[in-house]
């Protein structure tokens, strides 16, 4: 099992409950979008652009497995 860091635990579990969230954009880097930057680099998460600024946050099957794996250990 890949060790999960609170924080992206935090953000693949809201995933896992609502299944996809929608984030915008910042000016300034923020805990939220470095978090969503090492889940996708870990392929846990797709991030698309909807609109200008926005983005649409999805859980993938491998970082549903992983979060699901944390959650029973």
């Amino acid at each position: 099992m890949a060790s999960l860091l609170p924080q992206q635990q935090l953000v693949l579990e809201l995933l896992r409950m609502s299944g996809e969230i929608a984030v915008t954009e910042q000016s300034a880097p923020t805990i939220l979008w470095r978090t969503i930057e090492e889940c996708r680099a870990k392929g846990w998460l797709t991030v698309t652009r909807v609109s200008p600024g926005v983005h649409a946050v999805l859980l993938t099957n491998h970082g549903r497995r992983t979060v699901e794996s944390a959650s029973t250990d």
